[in-house]
């Protein structure tokens, strides 16, 4: 039996299949069967929210009735599953043990393929690098990176939204989160003992703040470093505007240039929409609105990825371009032979200054030009009893939207360099770098960089962030403490966009050193953050003249690349 772009069969159901693994426990699955003469190519969702989660079924649904077998499992001690649950400590090994069994089965034709959206996508990574020979295909959504690169820790920093997610998945099942006060846990310390103050003890979090480096706990769980042995294709999802958005930025490259066969290289796939972490559910986010076509028939390009990869059947009417972008502001989708885009002109722009670059109201600019030798650095306070705020709803467990931010640029502990009025369109598709050079009066401490864009009437819209917490500014592996007024070159890491920049706006970069409660403050000492309940205050130094040429860095696209590639996604 073939696929079918439309529904063609019905579905039969398996429900709470135990699948055993290696070492006996045996893992809840719900099939989905397209009902017909088989076998079928099988479609593989891994989760720890629910295996009866009825969007995830519906999903699985969509396919199955087109012809895949689908499968949906719970993790290892989540819901039906058998075992106890440990996020990402044993999904290398439950995800090929499945796929295994899956392909023994009557109903499959040998060929697997691995879908699922953010820790979904994690699992589907983590069963890829060791190569079973059925798994042929997979389709990461919003997966989770490394756990240093983003969850739990950032470059440093810890990302104070696992706290919650902690408690939602805490347990076999998913917990209330409506009785917290969460607001008043925003800077609780010590850190290590928030998982107490939300009600629960935690072995998870426990070890989380028993590993705030790099070390070889960690590494156990990391799979970035072994895309040179992933042989199939792969289908990038993401939003510019995805918490986890970096495990894209990232693999989708890395694959291109480093995966085992040169078949698997050239078949990886990007799509980049102007999503959140929900992705394609909605046409804004934040404050802003991205027109119709921002959301997009996803079920229907993941059914043809995965019909030409599991079965050879090419239900495509026309060729398909590598790279789907939407660029946001004009609010249409380009397609691109790859990405980082060939073409784009790598930019700087230069932190400039009178010396009072201290929010809004400043003297702060950024420029085209390097800075001359006698330009004066720019100074804050960061206090960490009066942390900056980050503007966002933690528990949608969602961080980083098209929100205002004219409220953050008042406070005298933000630096705001902005450009001048664009004479132009300026249009940005790439990732976003900041380099700093700083000095300080603490051994550690934080940075943070926004890229904003600032209307005509002022409105000042975020677009991308990052954080680098200093100590870590070389290896993520151990602290390197900071010298007293000892200047320092650091970058952050502001992940990347796709935007149009409008004539008569303006690009600006805010630069602090806290962004509550996306991150847990750092208290400005040289002690275990995990364990410390008092801050000092810090006196921080932005240098940005000829010796230390601090600047943005941005991807901008000539016009003439954008003209002939907007595409219908």
């Amino acid at each position: 039996m073939k696929t079918s772009p439309t529904p063609q069969y019905e579905i039969e159901q398996r429900i709470h299949v135990l699948v055993p693994m290696r070492d006996g426990v045996r893992l809840s699955t719900d099939l989905y069967l397209p009902k017909g003469d088989g076998p079928w190519p099988v479609i593989l969702t891994r989760t720890p929210y629910g295996n009866s989660d009825p969007l995830r079924v519906e999903r699985l649904a969509y396919f199955a009735a087109r012809g895949f077998a689908c499968a949906h499992q719970d993790c290892r001690g989540r819901h039906d599953s058998e075992g106890e649950w440990e996020p990402i400590r044993h999904e290398r090994n439950d995800g090929i043990d499945t796929i295994d069994w899956l392909s023994k089965q009557d109903f499959c034709n040998g060929s697997v393929g691995m879908l699922g959206r953010s820790y979904e996508g994690y699992c589907t990574w983590m069963a890829a690098h060791d190569r079973h020979p059925a798994l042929k295909a997979i389709v990461p959504i919003v997966a989770l990176p490394d756990p240093v690169l983003n969850l739990p820790y950032q470059n440093g920093a810890f990302f104070w939204n696992l706290i919650v997610w902690a408690l939602m998945v805490h347990g076999r099942t998913n917990q209330n989160l409506s009785l917290v006060n969460w607001t008043k846990l925003f800077t609780h310390a010590p850190m290590r003992d928030m998982d107490k103050a939300v009600g629960m003890e935690s072995k998870t979090w426990q070890n989380w703040m028993d590993h705030p480096t790099l070390d070889d706990w960690w590494k156990k769980a990391c799979y970035m470093h072994l895309r040179s042995r992933v042989d199939i294709p792969a289908m990038h999802i993401c939003g510019w505007y995805d918490d986890d958005g970096i495990a894209t930025y990232l693999n989708y490259p890395g694959m291109r240039k480093d995966a085992a066969t040169q078949k698997a290289r050239d078949e990886q796939r990007l799509i980049i929409g102007p999503w959140p972490h929900k992705i394609n559910a909605s046409t804004k986010v934040g404050e802003i609105d991205f027109g119709p076509s921002a959301v997009v028939d996803l079920n229907a390009i993941i059914f043809r990825f995965f019909a030409k990869h599991l079965t050879g059947e090419d239900h495509c009417t026309e060729p398909e371009p590598r790279c789907r972008l939407f660029i946001m502001g004009e609010n249409r989708w380009h397609g691109f032979d790859d990405w980082p885009i060939k073409g784009a002109v790598r930019t700087k722009l230069y932190l400039t200054s009178g010396g009072n670059a201290n929010s809004l109201f400043g003297d702060g600019a950024l420029s085209d030009s390097p800075p001359g030798a006698d330009i004066p650095p720019d100074k804050y306070i960061y206090d960490p009893d009066n942390p900056v705020p980050y503007v966002t709803n933690p528990v949608d467990l969602q961080l980083g939207e098209a929100t205002e931010q004219q409220a953050i640029e008042r406070r005298p502990d933000v630096l705001v360099y902005t450009t001048p009025p664009l004479e132009k369109d300026v249009a940005v598709c790439g990732r976003v770098f900041v380099e700093l050079h700083i000095s300080t009066d603490v051994r550690g401490t934080d940075f943070t960089a926004k890229l904003v864009d600032v209307w005509e009437n002022g409105r000042a819209i975020q677009v991308c962030d990052g954080i680098q917490r200093a100590e870590f500014r070389n290896t993520l592996e151990k602290a390197e403490w900071l010298e007293k007024d000892k200047v320092y070159r650091l970058t952050i890491d502001a992940w990347a966009t796709g935007i149009r920049f409008f004539k008569g706006h303006c690009i600006r970069l805010e630069i602090s050193s806290s962004a509550v409660p996306k991150f847990c403050r750092h208290l400005n000492t040289d002690t275990d953050q995990a364990s410390e309940t008092r801050g000092i205050v810090a006196h921080h130094v932005v240098h940005h003249d000829a010796k230390y040429p601090s600047h943005l860095t941005l991807d901008i696209i000539p016009e003439e690349m954008l003209k002939d590639n907007v595409i219908q996604p």
